[in-house]
């Protein structure tokens, strides 16, 4: 198996990972915040964004560089903290509502610098990079303005996140990305 196949292969999983994130949000509406519906479809899509966001990097390494690889890692750990506590959500181990205790304070801090912070800082490295189209850099932008829309629970926040890892999924397995610079055919 050739290098284009395996990157198109974690492009397919980058999609996936997104359309998983993007059913949180309709299962929100459906079954509320938090329900073990939402929880589920968030913890099947930080399990597959911690794996398909590595080909993220991968497709544009030479431009991003040594921060490109570290970004790309730090929103990976983000997304494995992630899965921790939905997970311990999920089994009953942590109450939604409580805000106390080292390990969970740890997981949050995690949660909070490896994906907003990574999240912002690897979408103006894409945007330099030029590998990816310019509209999946539009959906970065979309994603980081949703984050702060004034909305109770901001249940849209998750869509606009899945919608980014589709668009990125899409154009690595479609070929969509600069041939000039990576020369994949």
């Amino acid at each position: 198996m050739n290098e284009i196949r395996v990157l198109q292969w974690l492009g397919m999983v980058c999609l996936l990972a997104g359309l998983a994130r993007m059913g949180m949000t309709p299962s929100a509406f459906i079954w509320g915040t938090d329900s073990p519906q939402e929880l589920a479809f968030g913890l099947v899509a930080s399990i597959l964004m911690s794996v398909g966001t590595i080909v993220l990097y991968l497709v544009q390494s030479r431009e991003t560089g040594r921060i490109g690889l570290v970004t790309a890692l730090a929103i990976s750990l983000g997304n494995i903290a992630t899965v921790c506590m939905l997970w311990s959500t999920l089994q009953g181990a942590i109450p939604t509502e409580e805000t106390g205790g080292v390990a969970l304070i740890a997981l949050r801090m995690l949660m909070l610098i490896g994906l907003t912070i990574g999240t912002v800082v690897f979408a103006i490295l894409t945007y330099r990079a030029r590998v990816f189209p310019r509209w999946v850099v539009a959906l970065f932008a979309l994603m980081l303005l949703s984050m702060v829309l004034p909305i109770e629970d901001n249940k849209y926040m998750a869509f606009f996140w899945g919608l980014t890892y589709v668009g990125m999924g899409y154009a690595i397995c479609t070929g969509k990305l600069q041939r000039s610079k990576q020369g994949l055919a």
